[in-house]
């Protein structure tokens, strides 16, 4: 047979050798060896007479016939070569058929092994004759694309269909939004177009539930990350145990963020991987079970209702046995007492460097007091909506010199300025200082205060913890953001921060603009909605005076007798100007005040 070794021990008879059968056609070039289907052979053997085609003439070439070539009389040129495909059509392949969002892998059809499933970036792309585009250059404009223009770019050409396709198998990260009423075959198919996916972000505008973790835990068998956002218009309806068996199911998953789980109900999530866990909108939790060695970070936000019942002093008390590495814990419950920090404090979560125990209106010194105990390398503290005072601040400062970088203490309404300006003498590395809402004028709303907005400031008595109305002077080094919004009962302000380059004053009505001094030459955006005219005009002059003040670059001498300082022109000044220098200082960025 032909093509074939015969077996040395056994004789093959002459006739069957010299007698074949019938020579069927061949699916390889009879010159180069290459499959026939769109190739076009570049040896020329016995072809050589043929005049090569110029660019010029090209649409007048027709392909000529064998015997024109044997002859001697002068024949028409060969059409120009075409440029190589990049992958060859398959005799089952749906290359025609248009790519629509709602067809699941209709850009994967005609996939391939080896290396046709990448481009090559020396090569060119013919766009409708208008050109050639380097397919890198395709690339680089294509991968800028979002996802609903990277699915209607695939209906162009074949060209674009390719890249596109390998766009999405090259993906790792995707952001997606659902619109109203999808259906789940959309973000199937586009979930299926990436295998490689490992960080997805939906944004939710139809219901979520149990199917759409289906599809997901299928379509991404990489997933590292996931991030589930819901608006106005949507309903999550997962389940604590649908929840659950994903999470155990994604042994890749490190971190999750799903918002508006009132529905979970009570719930077990073990996980060996899961490192950030943070949910939000939680309600009525019958049982809240963390099985997660490795979980660093934590944040549960539970709804504000007043029926909110969930027992967070067992859910405490089970993170301190099962998450023993945990460093950042956020909860955000009105039901926040002094029983659920003593069970914290109990947990002894030796790593823990990152503290936030929002609107615990129960939360008091004492509670301060046996987390400065037990945990004295917090890096981040926040009690805002607590109830402590000057003495827990005091606590905060024996404890943390050297390791706190941010303090929030908005919504605490017995602190006073005193208790703040002691907070930035005494934390050196502060970085970070939210006060809002916490100095407040307690009669701003009655009809009396309304009445005396022109007359002098009086104290009133009626203040159980402080004055109304107060000054604040802080001096620090290194603080770079300071929150004062909602301080209503704040009526001088004085800042020496050379690093502080965001300062909010939202809502400060009652600031007077004659007591307000800013020394903060790296400021950057000062915020002042809510505050009177003349106080953001005061904000203005003082941000803006400042710059101004480094225009003027003449050096000044005193007098001979030391009275005060004149300025002397550069003519005659001994001194040479540097001009470097009054370049670098008039580049400085001017601060912005913005009023909404």
């Amino acid at each position: 047979m032909e093509g074939r070794h015969s077996h040395p021990s056994t004789p093959i008879p002459e006739d069957f050798v010299q007698k074949r059968g019938k020579k069927r056609g061949s699916y390889n070039c009879g010159r180069c060896g290459l499959p026939k289907k769109g190739h076009v052979c570049d040896l020329t053997k016995e072809f050589s007479e043929v005049p090569t085609p110029t660019s010029s003439d090209a649409k007048s070439f027709v392909l000529p016939s064998q015997l024109s070539v044997i002859r001697s009389n002068p024949t028409p040129p060969l059409p120009p070569p075409r440029q190589p495909v990049v992958q060859l059509r398959r005799a089952l392949s749906f290359d025609d058929i248009g790519v629509t969002d709602e067809s699941p892998g209709s850009d994967d059809e005609g996939e391939g092994d080896g290396e046709g499933e990448f481009l090559d970036f020396e090569s060119e792309l013919d766009l409708g004759g208008s050109g050639k585009l380097p397919a890198s250059c395709l690339w680089e404009v294509f991968k800028r694309l979002p996802p609903s223009s990277l699915l209607s770019s695939a209906k162009v050409c074949k060209g674009w269909r390719d890249v596109s396709r390998r766009i999405w198998k090259s993906a790792e990260e995707l952001r997606l939004e659902v619109p109203l009423k999808a259906q789940i075959g959309l973000v199937g198919s586009v979930l299926q177009k990436c295998p490689g996916l490992v960080k997805l972000s939906l944004r939710m505008k139809s219901d979520v539930d149990a199917t759409m973790l289906a599809c997901i835990a299928f379509s991404c068998p990489n997933l590292d990350s996931l991030e589930i956002l819901t608006s106005d218009t949507s309903v999550n309806r997962i389940t604590g145990d649908d929840l659950g068996r994903f999470v155990a199911d994604k042994r890749c998953l490190t971190n999750l963020k799903m918002e508006g789980c009132s529905n979970l109900g009570g719930f077990t999530l073990s996980s060996t991987s899961l490192s950030t866990l943070c949910l939000s909108e939680l309600f009525c939790h019958s049982k809240m079970v963390f099985n997660c060695p490795n979980l660093k970070e934590i944040s549960l936000i539970f709804s504000r209702q007043e029926n909110e019942n969930t027992d967070l002093t067992a859910m405490v008390n089970g993170l301190g046995r099962s998450c023993p590495r945990l460093q950042n814990i956020h909860v955000a419950s009105v039901r926040l007492t002094h029983a659920v920090v003593l069970a914290l404090t109990a947990a002894n979560l030796r790593g823990l460097r990152m503290l936030s125990l929002v609107l615990g209106s129960e939360i008091t010194d004492a509670s301060v007091a046996a987390i400065v105990s037990s945990y004295s390398r917090l890096e981040l503290l926040d009690l805002s909506g607590s109830s402590i005072s000057d003495s827990g601040i005091g606590m905060i400062c024996n404890v943390f010199p050297e390791t706190l970088l941010k303090l929030l203490l908005a919504l605490c309404p017995n602190i006073t300025s005193s208790g703040i300006q002691f907070a930035a003498a005494q934390l050196p590395n502060l970085e970070l200082m939210d006060c809002g809402m916490s100095i407040c004028d307690p009669d701003l709303d009655s009809p009396a205060a309304q009445e005396n907005d022109n007359v002098d400031i009086q104290r009133t008595p009626s203040s159980k913890l402080h004055l109304i109305y107060q000054k604040l002077i802080i001096k620090h080094s290194h603080l770079k953001k300071l929150s004062l919004w909602g301080c209503s009962g704040l009526d001088a302000l004085y800042l020496n921060c050379p690093e502080l380059n965001d300062l909010n004053l939202n809502s400060c009505m009652n600031l007077n603009p004659g007591r307000l001094l800013l020394q903060c030459p790296n400021l950057e955006s000062v915020h002042a909605s809510g505050c009177q005219d003349t106080l953001v005009e005061a904000l203005q002059n003082q941000v803006c005076g400042d710059f101004m003040a480094e225009d003027n670059h003449f050096p000044c001498k005193r007098l001979p007798d030391g009275s005060k300082r004149i300025r002397v022109p550069h003519s005659y000044s001994p001194q040479p100007f540097d001009d470097g220098k009054r370049k670098r200082r008039l580049s400085k960025q001017r601060c912005a005040v913005l009023v909404y």
